[in-house]
């Protein structure tokens, strides 16, 4: 196994950004580079970027290399961002972030990094006590999901096919907001009014289908907003004016959008991610087996339902 050798003190990030995405990133340490390589080969760019800016976080607030990292520091780090008010949710994923980095750092050089700060697993013939981990404790948190009223207004309100299309595919498809915007020409099957999902979270590759009334607005899209603009470009929703005229959809772009139109229709809390699950809960109540439901949506835990079937329970 390859090793890496650093001399930093401190870590200090790099990063270049075009047109609102950020395309690369390069720290002084080597252990960094190669680890974020590593995810940016492996997994999805919404994944990549996540871990990019939670480590970013970590090792500003704690200025030293990956090999100088105690247990002592990040128990620093879970303090000072309890007390700058993060949620539990948020500190546990930053401390996730830093885990899955020492478990890398161990596989190349485990003499430099035999034990994860974290998540420390020590050899077989020890025993292992969950204790030992420093994730926060959480309640387990029930997805909040739109009434029938405020879908049917907030779709009422949106101005274009393009817009409805993405909607119905974030809430009846159940896609994610990066998976939506993502699609390309290509990964559609008319025939069967499915889509191919190529990069997903945890890198799971799958395929959704549209209802009657998803494909409907997607051809209404094509053909009377898209039409034959863009040809160059294979990805199916584009931005139509601005300076992002003619470019893909970015995720940023749509979040902006969902926004001024749920603050038109005084539906603030509305976001993204809100049409998934309530999708994903209209699912459940309506008996599809979880199996199948977790191959759709793309989770890959069993007990990644448990939230949305305790929240169907409400419904009985």
């Amino acid at each position: 196994m390859s090793k890496l050798v650093s001399t930093v003190t401190a870590v200090t990030f790099d990063v270049l950004w075009e047109h609102g995405k950020l395309l690369s990133t390069t720290t002084n340490s080597p252990e960094i580079n190669h680890f974020l390589e590593f995810l940016k080969l492996t997994q999805s760019y919404n994944t990549w970027v996540n871990y990019v800016f939670d480590l970013k976080c970590f090792f500003t607030a704690i200025a030293k290399p990956p090999d100088a990292i105690t247990r002592t520091d990040c128990l620093t780090f879970m303090r000072e961002q309890d007390q700058a008010g993060y949620a539990d949710a948020t500190i546990n994923r930053r401390l996730a972030a830093v885990s899955s980095l020492f478990n890398e750092l161990t596989l190349l050089d485990s003499k430099r990094f035999p034990l994860n700060p974290i998540y420390p697993r020590p050899l077989k013939q020890q025993r292992y006590s969950p204790k030992q981990s420093l994730y926060r404790r959480q309640a387990q948190r029930v997805p909040d999901i739109l009434s029938e009223e405020d879908l049917q207004t907030f779709f009422a309100a949106l101005p274009s096919w393009r817009d409805r299309t993405l909607v119905l595919l974030m809430w009846v498809s159940c896609l994610r907001i990066g998976e939506a915007v993502a699609i390309r020409f290509q990964d559609i099957e008319c025939s069967r009014r499915s889509i191919h999902i190529p990069v997903a979270k945890w890198g799971n590759v799958r395929t959704v289908f549209m209802d009657t009334t998803t494909f409907a607005a997607l051809n209404r899209y094509l053909d009377e907003e898209r039409q034959d603009f863009f040809p160059e470009i294979d990805h199916l929703f584009v931005a139509f004016k601005g300076k992002a005229r003619g470019r893909p959809l970015s995720i940023n772009a749509l979040q902006k959008l969902l926004k001024y139109h749920a603050e038109r229709c005084n539906l603030s809390h509305i976001h993204a991610h809100l049409f998934r699950h309530t999708g994903i809960t209209q699912l459940v109540q309506q008996g599809m087996t979880e199996p199948v439901i977790r191959q759709l949506v793309g989770h890959r835990s069993p007990d990644s339902l448990l939230p949305y079937l305790h929240l169907s329970d409400d419904f009985v």
